[in-house]
């Protein structure tokens, strides 16, 4: 296990396989999630396993990653930077997927604004890249009061998703 972020509430640390059925139960079975995020049915175990050892970061610092809450040391959600190709192959884009007993509790931002940071101080880009499905009304109010900007909608693999950016100084 790799810790990648720590956030005043939180931990971003890498996937283990230990972490998959507690993942499945919070994110993929819960059709409000699922509806915000994957914009598809929920996922079966095997299909969530199947998407995690494709897309998630089991030993770096870039990919879908665990968030822990330090207090009760659970698993909130997924988040992570990664690397994008929306407006340049050279963008990253930020992204959080918080379990629904966790919404608006201001997580969503705090996780964001450390891989805001990442991606300024350690990659060293001049800015960032946001993707959220147009019926995720939180996550864009989150988006927008964090300081991105609509740039365009886009056709991706999970649907239509407005892509935003924020200009890092």
């Amino acid at each position: 296990m790799q810790q990648i972020l720590n956030t005043p509430r939180l931990i971003l640390r890498t996937i283990e396989n230990n972490d998959f059925e507690e993942i499945h139960r919070k994110i993929f079975s819960n059709f409000n999630v699922v509806k915000n995020t994957f914009g598809s049915e929920l996922f079966t175990l095997d299909e969530t396993k199947d998407f995690l050892v494709k897309n998630a970061n089991f030993n770096g610092s870039l990919g879908l990653s665990v968030i822990i809450e330090k207090q009760s040391n659970t698993i909130l959600g997924l988040a992570g930077v990664l690397k994008c190709n929306y407006m340049d192959d050279n963008d990253y884009e930020i992204g959080f997927i918080l379990q629904e007993e966790s919404w608006g509790k201001g997580y969503a931002s705090e996780i964001a604004m450390a891989q805001i940071n990442q991606v300024k101080d350690e990659l060293k880009r001049n800015r960032v890249l946001a993707a959220s499905s147009p019926i995720n009304k939180a996550s864009i109010k989150t988006l927008e009061s964090l300081g991105f900007t609509y740039e365009k909608n886009l056709e991706t693999s999970r649907g239509e998703r407005l892509i935003y950016v924020m200009e890092l100084k």
